[in-house]
């Protein structure tokens, strides 16, 4: 039970260099991706909002090879469980659902003109 609990207290962290690289820790996410289907247990990964940059490489592939652009966004925006979460399909691919609603898009207001 000690272990349990200390594993809670220790969340991941990931270096300056890194936040600053990625513009700061306000484009830093924590995503809980389930490591089972039943939902028991997880994993917690750090992520970084995809840029403009990103989604472009992401955009440039997507309807020519799907595959290609999920590795894009998955590669440049997770930052930590890089290689157990491309190891599992089940983790890649609930990775990349939640990228995709992290993805900043405002909500607009359509008036006549």
């Amino acid at each position: 039970m000690a272990n349990l609990e200390a594993k809670k207290d220790t969340k991941k962290q990931v270096s300056q260099e890194v936040i600053e690289r990625v513009g700061g820790v306000e484009r830093l996410q924590r995503i809980e991706l389930p490591l089972d289907d039943d939902g028991n247990d997880f994993i917690e990964v750090i992520v970084c909002i995809p840029t403009r940059a990103t989604m472009g490489e992401y955009l440039k592939y997507n309807n020519v090879n799907p595959a290609k652009a999920q590795d894009i966004l998955v590669k440049n925006c997770l930052l930590t469980d890089k290689e157990q979460v491309l190891a599992d399909d089940a983790l890649f691919l609930t990775c990349v659902s939640a990228l995709a609603e992290l993805i900043p898009i405002r909500q607009k207001v359509i008036k006549k003109y």
